[in-house]
């Protein structure tokens, strides 16, 4: 089974949020846009955990742009899961919450709304009452049956690993130990206690330690009074057959160490190896059939290539291996595990499966809406185009609140330069410039619709046969963006622009939808542009033979007389990243080419 779907209404910094989900739920988005509010919500329908109490909400759990709530305003957490009919200990709970509309979707539903029958607009939050049922009629009501059986467990943001393994009530080791304990024998066990005790015993007989206890014991008695001394005593923990299993503890370092001496981010890796061994052991042993583990901002104390490495492990073999033992004898099964994480780690996103990722974005007057990938119809060639580029790229993109597409490198190192020459910090706009490398633009632009990311596309005129192919380029990633949209016939829009009678009308109109055109490439531009005597400067810098630093020496002094083919060559042979970055250093106070000025504008006013 997956989580499909998730619509949120007038809950906290939600108004209307409806998006597509994927099973596995990477939640990205800047602070305040409510990640952990998403993670409550579920929690709400799903949390065995969280009482009665916690399910109560009241008048500060509305979101704050309505202008008032009245008896029919509610707040409405609606969860839709599909693919559970395989899983018979699965369907045997769902079943009877199916749609009627759609037979293969169950709905589960957390509803506050106001008390039946109150006659009047809510004033407390005494005036309110929770019902959570499924499917499409109330009547069918779910609570803890359900819950035991499909349970969300969270682990917080900056969770006190170290303290909670150390307490035994609350530390994940326990009910593995417990476990593992069931099968021993018990007078085995009494054996060993009165060994322990005899060992124990025999430490604190020393005379040091025997005048220690009574120090410790006089002075207590002394400050406490005979009435208040609990007798106070020197040994070691409990030696009692039934409990010496609580005497268990996890040690790091071949045992020289206990995990107090662990780091933070060491604890915290432990702590979730230990909840995930509890919670396929809780699934082994029947006692739940699927588990929805959340874990907010997991990157806490990690190093970045541990990021990768640990939630890379955790997606592709844990989650969808199932046991993450046998995983590679059945590649494609799906465990009853999904993870759900919050995160600002872009190492982390990099490595999460590409259909997962949910962007929560606050919009004015509309509160949070949500931008999902599990809808968007990736080809197998796109997934896997995007999912090596976010990796290499550790994920940039997914976390700006803007997007430059360009083809190569060079436009990536040049276009920051241009946009501090035109006052504008695309940093303070969250804006970044990402290349791909080529000019196979339709994935990314894929996915930054399917995101909601504003974005601009700067792509090179390339002119064959005295027909630019920037134009083909530029329809086909316009059929993507207008469909995207949903606003009208996108066959309509694109023959519109191929009835323009010239090639500038055409791109004018192109440019209205973010494709910015340039007249051949972008180095034989700025050549042209006024930026002949520093290109030529940068080129200086390579060492040419003596051939080449005539062409050099002749440009100079004729730069009109310049051979853009050999420019071109002399640029490939420096490495067109490291001459970009080189003439980056010398074009302050030039002009910005006018398409490369356009596109920066553009996203600049969408974000």
């Amino acid at each position: 089974m997956y989580l499909s779907r998730i619509r949120i209404e007038n809950f906290r910094n939600f108004r209307d949020l409806d998006v597509a989900l994927g099973g596995n739920i990477v939640i990205v988005g800047e602070n305040r846009v409510g990640k952990s509010n998403l993670l409550f919500g579920l929690r709400l329908v799903f949390d065995p955990s969280l009482p009665d109490s916690g399910r109560q909400l009241g008048l500060a759990d509305f979101w704050d742009g309505l202008e008032e709530i009245t008896a029919d305003t509610t707040i409405t957490i609606s969860v839709e899961i599909k693919d559970f009919e395989d899983d018979l200990d699965v369907l045997a709970v769902l079943t009877d919450y199916r749609l009627n509309s759609d037979p293969n979707t169950v709905c589960l539903t957390y509803q506050l709304r106001a008390q039946p029958g109150l006659g009047h607009a809510p004033a407390s939050d005494d005036d309110f009452s929770f019902v959570c049922f499924g499917g499409e009629d109330e009547a069918k009501r779910f609570g803890h049956d359900l819950r035991r059986r499909i349970t969300m467990d969270l682990l917080q943001a900056l969770r006190d690993a170290e303290g909670d393994l150390a307490a035994w009530r609350r530390s994940p080791l326990r009910p593995l130990v417990e476990d593992a304990f069931i099968g021993i024998d018990k007078d085995a066990l009494k054996e060993i206690g009165e060994k322990i005790a005899g060992a124990s015993a025999a430490a604190i007989d020393f005379d040091e330690v025997k005048t220690l206890e009574v120090n410790i014991s006089e002075l207590f008695l002394a400050m406490a009074g005979s009435k208040q001394d609990v007798h106070p005593s020197l040994g070691f923990s409990s030696t009692d057959a039934t409990r010496i299993n609580r005497q268990i503890r996890l040690l790091i370092d071949e045992g020289r160490r206990g995990i107090a001496d662990a780091s933070l981010g060491s604890a915290n890796l432990i702590f979730l190896t230990l909840k995930l061994l509890d919670l396929q052991r809780l699934i082994t042993a029947n006692k739940r059939d699927h588990s929805l583990l959340a874990i907010e901002e997991p990157e806490a104390h990690l190093h970045p290539h541990l990021q990768r490495l640990v939630y890379k492990h955790l997606f592709e073999t844990i989650v969808d291996g199932g046991d993450g033992v046998d995983a590679d004898n059945d590649e494609d099964a799906a465990g009853p595990l999904s993870v759900i994480l919050t995160t600002h780690s872009p190492h982390i996103a990099s490595v999460a499966p590409l259909e997962s990722l949910l962007l929560l974005r606050a919009s004015l007057n509309e509160g949070t809406v949500g931008y999902s990938t599990a809808a968007a119809d990736f080809t197998k060639a796109e997934t896997e185009d995007l999912q090596r580029y976010l990796d290499v790229t550790r994920a940039e993109m997914v976390f700006a609140r803007g997007v430059i597409l360009v083809e190569g490198e060079a436009e990536r190192f040049l276009i920051p330069a241009f946009a501090e020459g035109m006052g504008i910090s695309l940093d303070e706009h969250g804006v970044s410039v990402c290349s791909v490398a080529g000019t196979n633009f339709q994935p990314y632009v894929k996915l930054l619709c399917a995101l909601g990311i504003p974005f601009s596309v700067i792509t090179d005129y390339d002119e064959v046969d005295e027909m630019p192919r920037a134009n083909n380029r530029a329809l086909k990633l316009i059929r993507i963006i207008d469909e995207a949209a949903e606003e009208g016939d996108t066959d309509a829009v694109i023959k519109a622009i191929e009835d323009k009678g010239t090639w500038k009308e055409t791109f004018a109109e192109i440019e209205k939808f973010g494709i910015f055109v340039n007249g051949s490439t972008l180095e034989t531009e700025l050549f042209e542009g006024d930026y002949a005597q520093e290109m030529i400067d940068t080129l200086r810098e390579q060492k040419f033979g003596a051939g080449r630093k005539a062409f050099l020496d002749a440009w100079e002094a004729q730069p009109e007389d310049f051979d853009a083919d050999e420019l071109l060559k002399m640029i490939e042979q420096m490495g067109k990243g490291r001459f970009a970055q080189r003439l980056a250093t010398r074009s302050a106070g030039k002009p910005v080419p006018d398409y490369i000025k356009d596109a920066i504008n553009h996203v600049i006013r969408l974000v």
